[in-house]
C-alpha cells in the first residue's frame, strides 16, 4: 500500500548514533509527512556500532558513495544523479541538507532551485571558526556562501553561533530554523549502577576517588595535550580526582608519553568505547573538560550536561555557548591556554562547588531542549513551506 503523505528528505553524510537518533524521532514525530534519509558517505570518523532506525527509511547508494571528505570525488556526478532521480520518484516537497561544500552538494543546490523544490543547509559551523581562516580563502569563502545563500530557501543552523556564523558572511533574510545535533538523552540519564561498577572494575578505576573526564579523537584540534598539561598544574591541589580519558586517535602514544611519571596512576585511559560504555563513563565522572582549540559543536557538552555533570570548555565550542553557563554548572576557559584550564578546573572541583554546580545541570538542559528541538525545527521548516498544514 503506497504511502499518500507528502514526502521530505533529508541528506546527511554517514551514519552516527546521534545522526540516527534524530532521524528516527522525525520518522516517529513529524507523522504528517514521510521522511526519506540519504546518506552521500560510506567513511565514518569513529567505528560506532549503531543500528539504523527502521522509521528513517535509510537510502543508501552504495555503488557510488562517497569514500573521502574530498570536496570533488569521482563519484561526486553520479551520486547527486541518483539522488535527483529518487527525489524525483518519491515527489520529495523539501529538501534537508547537511553541509554545501562538496560538488555533489553544489549540483543538489543547484537543481533544487531550478526544480523549485525548497532546500535547505544545515551544519555545525559556528562564527568562531572564523578567525582560524586565512583572509584570502576567508574572502573565496564568502563569495561561495553568498552563491549558496542566493541558492537555498532557508537555514537551519544548530544554535546561537551557527546563526552568527551565516550572518558573518552574507546579511540575509532568509527563515531560520533551529536544526541542533543531539544524543539519545535517555542513554545518558539512565542508571546501571551494576554496569558503571563492572566497567570501574574493568578500567581499574580506584573506589572513592573523584574523576575529570574527556572523551573525544586524539588529534591537534582537540588539544587533549592542554588538558594532561594542566591537571599535571593542579593535581597536587586536589589530591583526591583522578584524570578518566575517553578515546583513541593519531596521537595516542605522544599524549601517554606526556603524563608526569608521578601523575600516571592518576590518568586512565580507556581507548576507544561504544556509546553505552562512554555513558556509564559519564556516570563514574564528575566533571567533563573539554579543551578544543575550535569545535564546531561537540555533542559530548550535550551529554555530560544530560549525565549531570559539570563541564569546563573552551569558549569557541558551539555547544558551550547553548549549555555551558559560567559560573553556574561550569566555567569558559580560553582556548590553548593551560593555566586558563587549570584554573577551570580549581574552581569547579573547590570543595561543594562541584554539587553545586551538578545541581544545575538538569534545568539547564531541559531548557535548551525546549528552545531548540531538531524535531520542532523540521515541523516548523515543513509548516512554513507547506508541506505540512
Amino acid at each position: 500500500m503506497s504511502d499518500a503523505r507528502p514526502a521530505y528528505a533529508v541528506i546527511s553524510n554517514s551514519p552516527t548514533p546521534y545522526r540516527n537518533h534524530v532521524l528516527g524521532r522525525l520518522g516517529r514525530e513529524i507523522t504528517g509527512a514521510r521522511l526519506i534519509s540519504i546518506f552521500t558517505h560510506s567513511v565514518t570518523s569513529m567505528p560506532w556500532a549503531t543500528a539504523m532506525p527502521p522509521e528513517a527509511n535509510a537510502v543508501f547508494f552504495d555503488d557510488v558513495t562517497i569514500t573521502s571528505h574530498r570536496p570533488i570525488n569521482r563519484n561526486s556526478v553520479p551520486l547527486f544523479r541518483r539522488i535527483r532521480d529518487r527525489l524525483i520518484r518519491e515527489n520529495v516537497r523539501l529538501i534537508v541538507l547537511l553541509g554545501y561544500n562538496d560538488l555533489t552538494r553544489v549540483m543538489l543546490i543547484r537543481w533544487a532551485r531550478r526544480a523549485g523544490i525548497p532546500l535547505l543547509v544545515t551544519g555545525d559551523s559556528n562564527v568562531f571558526s572564523e578567525g582560524r581562516v586565512p583572509w584570502v580563502k576567508r574572502a573565496v569563502k564568502r563569495v561561495y556562501l553568498n552563491w549558496v545563500m542566493t541558492h537555498v530557501a532557508g537555514l537551519m543552523p544548530m544554535g546561537t553561533a551557527g546563526r552568527a556564523y551565516f550572518r558573518s558572511y552574507k546579511d540575509h533574510d532568509l527563515p531560520v530554523f533551529l536544526f541542533p545535533y543531539e544524543p539519545d538523552y535517555a542513554l545518558f540519564e539512565k542508571r546501571d549502577e551494576a554496569a558503571e561498577q563492572a566497567l570501574a572494575e574493568r578500567l581499574g578505576l580506584k573506589p572513592g576517588r573523584r574523576r575529570i573526564m574527556y572523551s573525544g579523537r586524539f588529534i591537534p584540534v582537540k588539544r587533549v595535550d592542554v588538558l594532561i598539561d594542566a591537571f599535571a598544574e593542579m593535581a597536587a591541589q586536589r589530591p583526591e580526582w583522578d584524570l578518566l580519558i575517553v578515546g583513541d586517535g593519531p596521537l595516542r602514544e605522544e599524549l601517554h608519553a606526556r603524563v608526569p611519571a608521578n601523575l600516571r596512576d592518576r590518568v586512565t585511559w580507556t581507548g576507544f568505547l561504544q556509546m553505552e560504555e562512554t555513558a556509564r563513563c559519564y556516570r563514574l565522572c564528575e566533571v567533563l573538560a573539554h579543551p578544543s582549540e575550535y569545535e564546531p559543536w561537540a555533542l559530548v557538552i550535550n551529554e555530560a550536561v544530560a549525565s549531570g555533570l559539570v563541564v569546563v570548555c573552551t569558549l569557541v565550542v558551539g555547544a558551550a555557548v547553548e549549555l555551558v553557563r559560567h559560573g553556574t554548572n561550569g566555567r569558559l576557559v580560553q582556548p590553548r591556554s593551560v593555566e586558563s584550564m587549570a584554573d577551570g578546573l580549581l574552581q569547579v572541583t573547590t570543595p561543594g562547588v562541584t554539587e553545586t554546580m551538578r545541581a544545575h545541570a538538569p534545568e539547564i538542559l531541559q531548557q535548551w531542549r525546549v528552545a531548540a528541538d531538531p524535531v520542532e525545527g523540521v515541523r516548523g521548516a515543513l509548516r512554513h513551506f507547506k508541506v505540512l498544514a
